[in-house]
């Protein structure tokens, strides 16, 4: 990287850095009627500059001709902008950090797992099913140097594996899960697969029996409008994700939190040892730190070096093609101290939500929204009728809402503007909340 400081020098620029991401994928899948293997390796150099505003330009070639245009580019598209930019002070780091795997990630071995858990799912399900499991190794290696004096290198590998499930019997029943860390094979051959294995058959066959979502207004008067909702860790931590979006500082809106009450705890840690979103150093060389986002002492904004003002901390850049942007890295609420045991005797009537569809949030208006996989109907404190294509549905400020949070945390590894990131909870329920 030495050789690319003088091209940084050559920038009239109050600021300028060149990073060069390498990542190699190897990626196994296994299908009810198909096999694949991909293996690929890619490239990109990408040149950021600040004058009167932010350029970016990127090229996939590494000699010192194609970087110094690249450069230039960025110089250029700098001075188009109208609005000026500063970026918040910050000390130089330099260092190099390599996070290893245990085991290697190797494309027979995957292979015979996945052949092993297909096998062990469909003597589970027992009806007509079709299994598809795909597993994925990236090798990440980010290198950064900045005309400020930042030089500093981050190799990562990531591993994850998801697994769809489709049953045929007297209706389609439909199952899923991810898992994934920091790491080789070793982050998939040891999770506790008895356990997975057997929860994602039983939702898979209580999916294709469940009610569609209007048998709760009509079989169940008292689950009308606002009551309780017990999450599980995936749905729990898709609110954790969505509720974070609102801290992001370029769409911060106040008035979502002002006069808020909450005892729980909204926290973005990248320095988690081995979770799929954790790094040492963000897109903007800061170094990672841990950020209470929300809880009884306020609220914390995630900050580039273009949104912290004053005593803000940046760290939650992300963003090599384009202007960083403020993003999570493990984002999660803090257990405390109910058992899973104890929310659920607590709760005589409500809905339990399991798994994860889908979640969104509209920044406008403060709406989010969840659709679990699948839902129960509490009755008398247990779990009776699957219920599929449930939409729970409540505001940022329903946080407040949130009125047990249990002991055991779980995270979920998944993808934000491209990133790896990892969202989680332990399990929560919510004191008055929509489902329809």
């Amino acid at each position: 990287m030495e050789e690319f400081f003088p091209i940084l020098e050559k920038l009239p620029a109050k600021y300028a850095d060149i990073m060069i991401v390498r990542n190699r994928l190897v990626q196994v899948a296994l299908r009810t009627d198909s096999s694949d293997f991909i293996e690929e390796d890619w490239t990109r150099v990408t040149c950021r500059v600040v004058t009167q505003g932010y350029g970016v330009a990127s090229t996939d070639k590494t000699d010192n001709a194609s970087v110094e245009q690249a450069a230039f580019s960025a110089l250029k598209q700098s001075r188009l902008c109208d609005q000026p930019v500063e970026l918040h002070p910050t000390s130089p780091e330099q260092g190099r950090v390599e996070h290893v795997s245990k085991e290697e990630f190797q494309p027979q071995e995957v292979s015979l797992l996945l052949k092993s858990l297909s096998g062990e799912l469909r003597s589970r399900i027992k009806t007509p099913v079709r299994i598809e499991l795909i597993a994925s190794n990236i090798q990440k290696h980010t290198t950064l140097i900045t005309s400020e004096g930042t030089m500093v290198e981050e190799h990562t590998p990531l591993t994850d594996l998801t697994i769809y499930i489709v049953t045929r019997g007297p209706g389609e029943g439909f199952a899923s899960k991810t898992l994934g860390g920091r790491g080789g094979f070793e982050v998939i051959s040891s999770q506790p697969w008895e356990d997975l294995l057997e929860s994602l058959a039983r939702r898979a066959r209580d999916s294709a029996v469940a009610k569609p979502s209007t048998y709760l207004q009509f079989s169940h008067p008292y689950l009308v409008g606002r009551f309780k909702v017990v999450l599980d860790h995936e749905a729990a931590g898709a609110l954790a994700h969505e509720v974070a979006h609102f801290l992001e500082a370029d769409v911060y809106n106040e008035r979502f939190f002002k006069g808020l009450n909450y005892d729980l705890q909204l926290v973005d840690n990248p320095l988690i040892n081995d979770a799929y979103g954790s790094f040492h150093w963000d897109d903007e060389g800061v170094r990672a730190r841990v950020k209470n986002l929300l809880g009884r002492s306020g609220v914390s904004l995630l900050h580039t070096r273009l949104t912290a003002k004053n005593d803000a901390e940046a760290g939650n850049a992300r963003g090599t093609t384009h202007k960083p942007r403020p993003c999570v890295s493990n984002v999660y609420i803090q257990p405390s101290d109910w058992s899973e045991e104890e929310i659920f005797e607590d709760t005589q009537n409500g809905v339990y939500a399991e798994g994860l569809v889908r979640a969104e949030c509209r920044l406008d208006d403060g709406r989010i929204e969840i659709e679990p996989e699948l839902a129960y109907v509490l009755k008398n404190r247990e779990a009776t009728t699957p219920v599929k294509h449930l939409k729970i549905i409540c505001n940022v400020r329903d946080i407040c809402r949130i009125d047990a949070v249990g002991k055991r945390l779980s995270l979920r590894p998944g993808y934000e503007k491209e990133f790896p990131i990892s969202e989680g909870a332990p399990f929560i329920r919510i004191n008055g909340a929509i489902c329809r």
